[in-house]
């Protein structure tokens, strides 16, 4: 509603979940829809008494074997699963395992190459809502102190924009962490 959603359009409740269950359970609403974890959903299905539609999340992986094909088409399949509505979907990628074929033909080089198209511009890049930038950039910084982790691509602040501090706007950001850390 603060950005000029019509009220009789719908509700949009952003907060821990503690305080999101609350919300949900006093609104009283005829029907809720939710996207988060396995125990979640079964603690608001008791608590709505399942008037709440469920979106399954998880921590999605892509993992590439011994024999690459269709190359191309796998570096925008993962593009769109990993950068696609900035990350903020249930099937996010959250991890492309890759076996060494896929390493020497360049994948992550082809991977950051698609990714960069991505700009404000042309809307193929947004807020991350859930976390602010300085919170994913700390994250990137824990994840490059693991043993042989090291920034494939992106990393940095966006610049140029008006997204509201308590959002993310980071590049689109891939860290190569060795399979064995």
């Amino acid at each position: 509603h603060h950005v000029g959603l019509p009220k009789e359009d719908m509700d949009y409740l952003y907060s821990e979940g503690p305080v999101m269950n609350h919300g949900m359970v006093q609104g009283n609403s005829r029907m809720c829809l939710f996207t988060g974890s396995q125990a979640v959903a079964e603690k608001l299905t008791l608590d709505l008494r399942g008037r709440v539609k469920l979106e399954d999340a998880g921590f999605d992986w892509k993992i590439l074997g011994p024999d690459p094909s269709e190359v191309d088409y796998v570096v925008w399949q993962a593009d769109q699963d990993a950068y696609g509505a900035s990350g903020q979907k249930c099937s996010a990628q959250s991890m492309l395992i890759a076996h060494e074929n896929w390493m020497e033909l360049g994948i992550v080089d082809k991977l950051a190459a698609q990714a960069a198209k991505r700009n404000l511009d042309a809307l193929t890049i947004g807020p991350v809502l859930t976390w602010s930038t300085p919170r994913i950039l700390a994250h990137i910084e824990r994840c490059l102190a693991l043993p042989g982790a090291k920034l494939a691509f992106g990393g940095k602040p966006l610049e140029g924009h008006s997204i509201p501090a308590e959002y993310g706007a980071v590049e689109p950001t891939a860290v190569y962490i060795p399979l064995e850390t």
